[in-house]
């Protein structure tokens, strides 16, 4: 009874200490959606990556608001369009459905597309090729399960690139780097996307360490695999010693004490993410590490020590495909195929860099770079946390991160936090709206317009970090970025893509296979 009683005095003082935070505050959102019998409102947003303009042929809806109205005549050639799914209320909810085609106008083939919010029980938003559009990895007539994301939330679809060079969303290729190694190979990684999921590791919640909850510590919904197979490529590593294993963890103190989460182990991390690269060859990855979230748990929850650090050391050896590299050279200005190659795919290899703090790199242990083990002084990067609850504080910071850190396509490389924060109420008492991986669902909704119409092919993100990976969407968004601004293969964009530039290349002489340690 007494811990109990200590543990609500902690959760009132957090509580009073920080502002209550109202979940309707969302301008995005009703509060039809916090009711778990009424959960059927969404938003549904279409990207048109491509240089043609999409033209509106048809449109239809039963007990929808705003459906109808919500699709514009035109969707223009860079531009997204989004409408939020409003459902009927008092009404039978499983008869619910809308339509809307779009004619892609000024290709050789007659090409069509239609996103839909289709009736059942479950609701689910749909887009179907029609006519003659296709991909290289989705035939004619392809549908694509964009899922359903509440309230708040929303789904998002990309076509991207020119007729007979498009790419959307969809399950393939999951070895996208492979797939578009011709195209963005011999740019160097300061100008290429990469998903990157947030504390990858917290998928589970095996043990709370003070007050803690799932809500309020679980980032992810999807075991690592499928991170991998969503198409991240950059993980976000905090480990905590505890009882002799390393686990993920998400906490942080409060006064003397630490309250956490221990999530997966890094032992079946690393399992996992060997499985994952056997079953799909030929990608570059990046295990990225906090300094200030690496713990001993066995000691206070004290920063790791030389012994703590020689022992993650030790475990993340068993990670395969780890790649020699120049212990004196900028990577991030080095190119992609100098990591990895269609060579080095058909042989069944990837390549692994782990990336550690700055400050690991001068202390005893310290494996360096001729284990694939590098930091911020060979691999520098910016990023920049919002620590908001808003969507529109987010996104107006982010931006302002992005173009700050990278006006040019030269410029050093920059990880945006597309993440939302729990404040105040939301952290103590994380009913289930409040939870981070429902909160998550506003940042998830802007990526498919507010932060997309934000780049240019000078300006745009080399990492992009969220919580809850799922679905397709963030790889399409990733390689939209590539082919799109790193590339320049979609055409003008509305004037966002100005034209070839000097890239930051270093020798091609230089380009071959790295060297697996």
């Amino acid at each position: 009874m007494g811990h109990v009683s200590w543990a609500l005095g902690v959760l009132l003082k957090i509580a009073a200490s920080l502002p209550a935070a109202c979940p309707t505050d969302d301008p995005g959102m009703d509060r039809r959606d916090l009711d778990s019998n009424y959960n059927e409102n969404t938003h549904v947003s279409l990207v048109n990556a491509t240089p043609y303009r999409w033209r509106k042929s048809y449109n239809s809806s039963y007990q929808l608001t705003g459906w109808d109205a919500g699709w514009p005549e035109y969707i223009e050639p860079g531009s997204a369009s989004t409408v939020y799914v409003r459902t009927c209320f008092r009404c039978f909810p499983q008869d619910t459905m809308g339509e809307a085609t779009y004619r892609i106008e000024g290709t050789g083939s007659p090409m069509s597309l239609q996103v839909a919010y289709r009736s059942g029980k479950n609701h689910r938003a749909y887009v179907q090729f029609l006519e003659d559009l296709e991909t290289p990895y989705s035939d004619k007539s392809a549908q694509h399960n964009l899922g359903f994301s509440q309230g708040r939330g929303g789904v998002g679809f990309v076509l991207a690139g020119t007729e007979g060079d498009f790419i959307s969303n969809g399950d393939r290729p999951v070895a996208w780097m492979q797939a578009q190694l011709a195209e963005i190979g011999h740019l160097p990684l300061r100008e290429i996307a990469m998903p990157r999921s947030h504390h990858s590791g917290q998928w589970k919640s095996q043990k709370p360490i003070g007050v803690a909850t799932p809500r309020n510590t679980q980032t992810q919904s999807l075991p690592l695999y499928d991170q991998l197979k969503g198409g991240v490529r950059v993980l976000d590593l905090r480990p905590l010693l505890r009882k002799g294993d390393f686990y993920n963890h998400h906490g942080s103190r409060l006064g003397p004490n630490f309250h956490g989460m221990l999530g997966a182990s890094v032992k079946d991390m690393v399992a996992m993410h060997n499985k994952f690269m056997a079953d799909h060859p030929g990608e570059l990855y990046i295990w990225d590490i906090h300094e200030g979230d690496a713990r001993d748990g066995d000691n206070k929850y004290r920063p790791l020590d030389d012994r703590g650090r020689l022992r993650l050391y030790n475990e993340l050896r068993q990670l395969s495909n780890r790649v020699r590299v120049p212990e004196d050279v900028d990577l991030s200005i080095r190119p992609l195929n100098q990591f990895i190659s269609r060579r080095r795919g058909a042989r069944g290899r990837s390549s692994v860099l782990v990336r550690l703090p700055t400050s690991w790199a001068a202390k005893p242990h310290f494996p360096g770079s001729k284990e694939g083990f590098v930091s911020g002084a060979n691999f520098p990067l910016k990023t920049r946390w919002s620590n908001t609850n808003k969507a529109e504080e987010l996104v107006k910071d982010q931006l302002f991160g992005l173009a700050e850190a990278r006006p040019s396509r030269s410029s050093g490389m920059y990880d945006v936090q597309w993440i939302l924060t729990q404040k105040g109420a939301q952290v103590a008492f994380p009913v289930q709206y409040n939870s981070i991986i429902e909160l998550s669902g506003a940042a998830w909704r802007t990526l498919s317009q507010e932060f997309w119409e934000a780049l240019t092919d000078e300006s745009y993100p080399n990492w992009v970090t969220m919580d809850d990976i799922h679905g397709t969407s963030l790889k399409a968004m990733a390689m939209a970025i590539n082919k799109c601004f790193a590339a320049r293969r979609c055409g003008h964009l509305g004037g966002r893509v100005t034209g070839i530039t000097n890239t930051t290349l270093v020798s091609q002489e230089a380009l071959k296979d790295g060297t697996e340690t």
